[in-house]
């Protein structure tokens, strides 16, 4: 009858952690019953059956858990879940349309690496090249990479 506990014990994690694996990925209330099962398992062959016994329990239980690793790394049950995607589109910016590199303005608050510049009546955010730049110093547009205008000091 013990050998029988023990065995439903361990398969009820085994599965238990194969479904929190496959089906539901996270850290649920399905992962934890299933290592709290097979800890159960490991526990009751100790104190019900003998050290030895409890050892081999342990040893099986180690064995299974390697596999079921193997299995959720090597085998396809990430990939069903998994981002793989590659994401190639940009986001349009209408505030730069019609900025170019050259175009020379003013910053309208102090840039904190950060800050919106006036380009003939037109704000636009701006990141800034020199480091920090004060309110009211003229600017020029260094280059407009990726919906973002880098900007320096009009010397």
């Amino acid at each position: 009858m013990e050998l029988f506990v023990i065995s439903l014990l361990i398969l009820l994690g085994v599965v238990l952690l194969s479904v929190e694996i496959a089906l539901i990925p996270g850290v649920g209330i399905t992962g934890i019953m299933g290592v709290l099962s097979l800890i159960s398992a490991i526990c009751y062959a100790f104190v019900c059956l003998s050290t030895m016994a409890g050892w081999i329990t342990t040893l099986i239980v180690v064995v299974l858990l390697a596999i079921l690793f193997a299995w959720a790394v090597y085998g396809n049950s990430i990939d069903k879940v998994a981002l793989r995607k590659k994401i190639n589109s940009s986001v349009e910016n209408p505030e730069i349309k019609g900025l170019k590199v050259g175009d020379k303005g003013f910053a309208v608050a102090r840039l904190a690496l950060i800050g919106e510049a006036d380009f003939e009546g037109k704000r636009v955010e701006v990141r800034s090249d020199d480091g920090f730049i004060d309110e009211a110093t003229p600017v020029v547009v260094v280059r407009i990479a990726g919906g973002e205008v880098i900007v320096k000091i009009t010397k």
